[in-house]
């Protein structure tokens, strides 16, 4: 399900390796490939889903409405997902993030508890509970794959939306949240890379997994994208509350940015141990990451 960047990186992960992919999004987008059948369906209708399920082995979520509008349209789409897989009787890898957990003192593991202290992370945390409650009675077998803010070609985060492009410029960048503390950065590669090996490994049901992440601050960060682009040195300043605030007049994402600044201002440090040890995914190196965040800019621009 979806299109985006971490849709179309498990597409062509998948047909890489000969598999069969059915890619579904509301117009019919996805990876141009003979393997890749792409359909055009509305996922809150569950009905028209289930008929698209069938004869899958296992349905891939990256599909989520827009930022801004979390709140209202993620649950009826999550509810369709699971009605539709529980009717089709597949597997379902849903992706997700860190926004379930809350505010965390430490390293982000899988073993913490559903603890959201914003209104997206009890949206994401109903998602899973929903699902996992289905697993637990038998109806649907799921599982969680867990990313960081994203790097990479088409990736959608602050940082390819407000920062690489206007380092690339020359311009002054801005960041919603602290420059200086650690914060996790996942390659949608990695992200793929996470959910394909999650839909393989039956000991993937009923838990979450996380995505091998790269910790560095956002400065840092910065600084060096700057380096392996030959752009000017970066000029990076920081966005508090009511910067945001004032930006939301124009454009309401911003306004969402707010209630997160928890997870921006204090250290976001992804644990990926588990993923590495029993799924056998390793990191993307940071530089490599960076690279192909910068040609995925390119492209567009």
């Amino acid at each position: 399900m979806g299109a985006g960047a971490t849709g179309l990186a498990v597409a062509e992960r998948l047909v890489r390796e000969g598999s069969q992919v059915r890619q579904i999004t509301r117009r019919g987008a996805g990876l141009q490939h003979p393997l890749v059948e792409r359909v055009a369906a509305d996922a809150r209708d569950a009905e028209r889903l289930a008929g698209l399920l069938e004869g899958a082995e296992t349905v891939i979520n990256c599909a989520m409405p827009p930022y801004d509008r979390w709140i209202t349209d993620a649950p009826p789409l999550a509810a369709a997902l699971l009605s539709a897989v529980e009717r089709a009787g597949i597997g379902y890898v849903m992706l997700g993030n860190l926004y379930a957990y809350g505010h965390v003192d430490g390293p982000f593991t899988e073993g913490l508890p559903i603890a959201p202290v914003s209104a997206k992370g009890r949206v994401r945390a109903q998602m899973w509970l929903d699902a996992l409650a289905a697993f637990e009675a038998g109806r649907a077998n799921v599982t969680e794959v867990r990313a960081a803010a994203f790097l990479g070609a088409g990736a959608v985060s602050t940082f390819t939306l407000s920062i690489a492009p206007q380092v690339l410029a020359g311009e002054v960048a801005k960041y919603a949240g602290r420059l200086d503390v650690p914060q996790s950065w996942s390659f949608v590669g990695d992200v793929a890379e996470t959910l394909v090996a999650a839909a393989r490994d039956g000991r993937s049901w009923g838990r979450a997994w996380h995505v091998p992440a790269a910790v560095i601050p956002v400065q840092e960060l910065t600084e060096r994208f700057a380096e392996l682009t030959g752009a000017p040195a970066p000029r990076l300043e920081r966005l508090d509350q009511d910067a945001l605030r004032a930006l939301s007049k124009q454009n309401p994402v911003f306004g969402e940015l707010v209630e997160m600044l928890y997870a921006t201002e204090n250290p976001h440090i992804l644990d990926s141990t588990e993923t590495e040890r029993m799924l056998g995914v390793r990191p993307t190196a940071l530089d490599e990451a960076l690279l192909a965040t910068a040609r995925g800019l390119a492209q567009v621009g």
